[in-house]
Protein backbone atom coordinates (compact mmCIF):
# COMPACT_ATOMS: atom_id res chain seq x y z
CA UNK A 1 0.00 0.00 0.00
CA UNK A 2 1.80 3.46 -0.81
CA UNK A 3 2.60 5.44 2.17
CA UNK A 4 0.57 8.70 3.11
CA UNK A 5 3.88 10.86 2.08
CA UNK A 6 3.20 9.63 -1.94
CA UNK A 7 -0.98 10.29 -1.84
CA UNK A 8 -0.06 13.93 -0.26
CA UNK A 9 2.77 14.43 -2.59
CA UNK A 10 0.27 14.98 -5.69
CA UNK A 11 -1.78 17.53 -3.61
CA UNK A 12 1.62 19.65 -2.15
CA UNK A 13 2.42 19.98 -5.93
CA UNK A 14 -1.14 20.83 -7.21
CA UNK A 15 -1.51 23.52 -4.84
CA UNK A 16 1.88 24.78 -5.54
CA UNK A 17 0.97 24.77 -9.39
CA UNK A 18 -2.28 26.14 -8.51
CA UNK A 19 -0.89 29.34 -7.00
CA UNK A 20 1.09 30.12 -10.42
CA UNK A 21 -1.39 29.37 -13.07
CA UNK A 22 -4.61 31.28 -13.98
CA UNK A 23 -7.91 29.69 -13.64
CA UNK A 24 -10.27 30.33 -16.30
CA UNK A 25 -12.97 32.34 -16.23
CA UNK A 26 -16.25 31.07 -14.88
CA UNK A 27 -19.30 32.85 -14.52
CA UNK A 28 -19.97 34.09 -11.37
CA UNK A 29 -21.39 31.69 -8.80
CA UNK A 30 -23.56 32.38 -5.70
CA UNK A 31 -20.98 33.13 -2.46
CA UNK A 32 -19.60 30.34 0.09
CA UNK A 33 -22.37 30.39 3.04
CA UNK A 34 -21.31 31.93 6.25
CA UNK A 35 -20.09 28.98 9.01
CA UNK A 36 -23.15 27.90 11.17
CA UNK A 37 -23.35 29.15 14.65
CA UNK A 38 -25.01 26.20 16.53
CA UNK A 39 -27.83 26.56 18.60
CA UNK A 40 -29.94 23.67 20.73
CA UNK A 41 -33.48 24.37 19.12
CA UNK A 42 -34.47 25.56 16.03
CA UNK A 43 -36.35 29.20 15.59
CA UNK A 44 -37.95 31.10 12.99
CA UNK A 45 -39.48 29.05 9.58
CA UNK A 46 -38.10 28.08 6.93
CA UNK A 47 -34.03 29.18 7.72
CA UNK A 48 -31.95 27.22 6.20
CA UNK A 49 -28.36 27.10 7.95
CA UNK A 50 -25.22 25.10 7.44
CA UNK A 51 -23.45 23.18 9.73
CA UNK A 52 -19.65 22.01 9.00
CA UNK A 53 -18.65 19.21 10.18
CA UNK A 54 -16.95 18.47 13.58
CA UNK A 55 -14.65 15.47 12.52
CA UNK A 56 -13.28 13.75 9.58
CA UNK A 57 -12.37 10.35 10.18
CA UNK A 58 -9.66 9.25 7.15
CA UNK A 59 -10.48 5.37 6.29
CA UNK A 60 -9.02 2.34 4.68
CA UNK A 61 -10.70 -0.21 3.02
CA UNK A 62 -7.65 -2.45 1.80
CA UNK A 63 -6.02 -1.81 5.58
CA UNK A 64 -9.48 -2.40 7.97
CA UNK A 65 -7.52 -2.06 10.82
CA UNK A 66 -5.57 0.60 9.99
CA UNK A 67 -6.83 3.67 12.55
CA UNK A 68 -5.47 7.62 11.58
CA UNK A 69 -6.30 10.86 13.52
CA UNK A 70 -8.85 12.85 12.66
CA UNK A 71 -7.92 15.50 9.53
CA UNK A 72 -9.93 18.90 8.88
CA UNK A 73 -9.31 18.56 5.05
CA UNK A 74 -11.87 16.71 3.11
CA UNK A 75 -9.86 13.65 1.10
CA UNK A 76 -11.57 10.70 -0.71
CA UNK A 77 -10.05 8.64 -3.39
CA UNK A 78 -10.17 5.08 -5.56
CA UNK A 79 -8.03 3.86 -7.74
CA UNK A 80 -9.10 1.12 -9.78
CA UNK A 81 -6.25 -0.08 -10.86
CA UNK A 82 -4.53 -0.75 -8.08
CA UNK A 83 -7.44 -1.21 -6.08
CA UNK A 84 -5.78 2.14 -3.40
CA UNK A 85 -9.25 3.21 -1.65
CA UNK A 86 -9.64 6.19 1.05
CA UNK A 87 -12.93 7.08 2.37
CA UNK A 88 -13.86 9.32 5.08
CA UNK A 89 -16.51 9.01 8.09
CA UNK A 90 -17.68 12.43 8.44
CA UNK A 91 -19.46 13.19 12.40
CA UNK A 92 -21.80 16.63 12.34
CA UNK A 93 -22.39 17.58 15.79
CA UNK A 94 -24.83 19.58 17.44
CA UNK A 95 -27.81 19.95 15.21
CA UNK A 96 -30.95 21.53 16.80
CA UNK A 97 -33.81 19.59 18.00
CA UNK A 98 -36.64 20.21 15.18
CA UNK A 99 -34.32 20.69 12.45
CA UNK A 100 -35.82 19.13 9.16
CA UNK A 101 -34.43 18.41 5.30
CA UNK A 102 -31.09 17.37 6.53
CA UNK A 103 -28.74 17.00 3.84
CA UNK A 104 -25.11 16.68 2.33
CA UNK A 105 -23.24 19.85 0.73
CA UNK A 106 -20.32 21.64 0.44
CA UNK A 107 -19.01 24.72 0.20
CA UNK A 108 -15.23 25.82 -1.53
CA UNK A 109 -13.69 29.13 -2.29
CA UNK A 110 -11.91 29.95 -5.58
CA UNK A 111 -10.11 27.06 -6.75
CA UNK A 112 -6.77 28.07 -5.97
CA UNK A 113 -7.42 27.78 -2.52
CA UNK A 114 -7.29 24.26 -2.43
CA UNK A 115 -9.36 22.60 -4.42
CA UNK A 116 -8.23 19.06 -6.33
CA UNK A 117 -10.04 16.42 -8.89
CA UNK A 118 -7.47 14.37 -10.35
CA UNK A 119 -7.17 10.80 -11.81
CA UNK A 120 -11.19 10.55 -13.47
CA UNK A 121 -13.56 12.13 -11.93
CA UNK A 122 -15.11 14.02 -8.96
CA UNK A 123 -18.18 11.45 -8.57
CA UNK A 124 -19.15 10.62 -4.54
CA UNK A 125 -21.39 8.17 -2.79
CA UNK A 126 -22.66 8.71 0.75
CA UNK A 127 -24.51 6.86 3.38
CA UNK A 128 -25.60 7.93 6.95
CA UNK A 129 -23.95 5.31 9.07
CA UNK A 130 -26.53 4.03 11.85
CA UNK A 131 -24.22 5.29 15.16
CA UNK A 132 -20.38 5.76 15.49
CA UNK A 133 -17.93 3.36 17.89
CA UNK A 134 -18.03 4.96 21.27
CA UNK A 135 -13.83 5.12 21.49
CA UNK A 136 -13.67 7.00 18.93
CA UNK A 137 -11.49 10.28 18.90
CA UNK A 138 -9.83 12.47 16.67
CA UNK A 139 -6.39 12.19 18.09
CA UNK A 140 -6.92 8.60 17.80
CA UNK A 141 -9.30 8.07 15.09
CA UNK A 142 -11.05 4.88 13.57
CA UNK A 143 -10.36 2.20 11.40
CA UNK A 144 -12.77 0.94 8.55
CA UNK A 145 -13.53 -2.33 10.32
CA UNK A 146 -14.59 -0.58 13.60
CA UNK A 147 -16.98 2.05 11.41
CA UNK A 148 -18.26 -1.89 9.30
CA UNK A 149 -21.18 -2.68 11.94
CA UNK A 150 -22.69 0.96 11.67
CA UNK A 151 -22.49 1.36 7.38
CA UNK A 152 -25.92 -0.54 7.85
CA UNK A 153 -28.01 1.66 5.02
CA UNK A 154 -29.81 0.10 1.97
CA UNK A 155 -28.74 1.30 -1.38
CA UNK A 156 -31.89 3.07 -2.03
CA UNK A 157 -30.93 5.46 1.29
CA UNK A 158 -27.64 6.42 -0.61
CA UNK A 159 -26.73 9.78 -1.82
CA UNK A 160 -24.66 10.89 -4.82
CA UNK A 161 -22.56 14.42 -4.98
CA UNK A 162 -20.63 15.23 -7.58
CA UNK A 163 -17.38 17.39 -7.47
CA UNK A 164 -16.17 17.12 -11.37
CA UNK A 165 -15.42 20.20 -12.99
CA UNK A 166 -15.56 22.20 -9.82
CA UNK A 167 -11.91 22.80 -9.01
CA UNK A 168 -11.65 25.33 -11.85
CA UNK A 169 -14.49 27.63 -10.27
CA UNK A 170 -12.76 31.06 -9.68
CA UNK A 171 -15.19 32.34 -7.44
CA UNK A 172 -16.54 30.64 -3.76
CA UNK A 173 -19.64 28.33 -4.25
CA UNK A 174 -21.68 25.77 -2.67
CA UNK A 175 -23.70 22.49 -3.39
CA UNK A 176 -25.58 19.95 -1.83
CA UNK A 177 -27.59 17.16 -2.70
CA UNK A 178 -30.82 17.84 -1.60
CA UNK A 179 -32.86 16.38 1.45
CA UNK A 180 -34.81 13.37 2.08
CA UNK A 181 -31.41 10.76 2.16
CA UNK A 182 -30.45 11.95 5.69
CA UNK A 183 -32.18 11.67 8.99
CA UNK A 184 -31.63 14.71 11.01
CA UNK A 185 -30.38 13.92 14.68
CA UNK A 186 -28.51 16.00 16.95
CA UNK A 187 -25.16 13.46 16.08
CA UNK A 188 -24.92 13.13 12.02
CA UNK A 189 -22.39 10.27 11.11
CA UNK A 190 -21.73 9.99 7.31
CA UNK A 191 -19.55 7.46 5.14
CA UNK A 192 -18.21 9.52 2.11
CA UNK A 193 -16.37 7.35 -0.75
CA UNK A 194 -15.54 6.62 -4.93
CA UNK A 195 -17.68 4.12 -6.07
CA UNK A 196 -15.92 1.47 -7.30
CA UNK A 197 -17.18 1.55 -10.66
CA UNK A 198 -15.42 4.82 -10.63
CA UNK A 199 -11.82 6.27 -10.43
CA UNK A 200 -10.34 9.57 -9.39
CA UNK A 201 -8.68 11.76 -6.27
CA UNK A 202 -10.71 14.70 -4.66
CA UNK A 203 -9.42 16.67 -2.25
CA UNK A 204 -11.13 19.61 -0.53
CA UNK A 205 -9.03 21.97 2.31
CA UNK A 206 -11.05 23.03 4.64
CA UNK A 207 -10.96 26.91 5.71
CA UNK A 208 -13.24 29.49 6.75
CA UNK A 209 -15.47 29.82 3.44
CA UNK A 210 -14.40 26.22 2.57
CA UNK A 211 -15.59 22.27 3.87
CA UNK A 212 -18.06 19.83 3.97
CA UNK A 213 -21.43 20.73 5.63
CA UNK A 214 -25.37 19.23 6.55
CA UNK A 215 -27.61 21.86 5.96
CA UNK A 216 -31.10 21.63 7.87
CA UNK A 217 -33.63 24.08 7.63
CA UNK A 218 -35.86 25.46 10.76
Amino acid sequence: MPSLTNLITPLAAFLLASATTALPTTTPVSPAPAIAVRSTSCTGSGNTTQLYASDLYPLFPGDPDLAKPATEDFHVQYNNQTGLAISQAAHFGGLPSGATGCAFGWSQDDASVGVLVAGGDGLLAGRQLSGFPSDATAARGVSSAAVAPFDTASPEDAFQTEFTGWDREAKGTYHTSGPGKITCAEDVYLIIEKPKTTNGNVFLKKTEGAGIFIEYMC
